[in-house]
């Protein structure tokens, strides 16, 4: 069994940012941890929202973290507040409301690479199954940890780079602000 304090959700919990969990447990992975809810990133109002995460029991970083923010702007400081539990191996997708409609890119902070894309009105559970040609009508039999594992498992291995443009985060600012 996978406890908390064997993975990098540790600091957050323990840092009161884990919120609204819908899952905090095992997943049905032997020694992996998931996490589903919101976590706040610069103050209770600034939250990484529907997020979707794993962790590998005795790893220093998220394997597999995918979850929505309301502004490009924020970005920098999310990566600030997660720190240590990001890193060069791990696949991040971060979902923003304002970057104009169509835009993927991959936006770099260090040797951390995170994968920034327009959303709508849909949700990160929705994206999530589009991005990864994910079996919708599967995962409705699915458990919560089970759906989980399911798309952390296509996210890690994850390499459709060519949808994606590489970009500055001053790169995504510009594109941001022309639309």
């Amino acid at each position: 069994m996978t406890d908390i304090t064997e993975t990098p959700f540790a600091k957050l919990s323990a840092e009161g940012r884990l919120l609204k969990p819908v899952l905090s447990a095992d997943t049905h992975v032997a020694g992996r941890f998931g996490y589903r809810g919101e976590i706040s990133f610069d103050g209770p109002e600034t939250l990484l929202k529907e997020v979707f995460s794993v962790a590998e029991a005795g790893k220093p970083a998220i394997g597999f973290l995918a979850g929505s923010i309301a502004r490009y702007e924020t970005l920098p400081k999310l990566v600030e507040t997660l720190g240590p539990a990001l890193d060069a191996a791990g696949k991040y997708f971060i979902y923003v409301a304002d970057l104009p409609q169509g835009n993927r890119l991959i936006i770099p902070f260090g040797d951390v690479k995170i994968f920034t894309i327009f959303i709508d009105e849909t949700s990160v559970y929705n994206e999530l199954i589009d991005t990864f040609y994910v079996d919708k009508i599967k995962l409705k039999k699915f458990d919560t940890s089970a759906k989980l594992d399911a798309l952390a498992d296509v996210g890690l291995t994850y390499s459709s780079l060519s949808d994606y443009k590489e970009a500055s985060y001053e790169d995504g600012l510009k594109i941001k602000n022309a639309a």
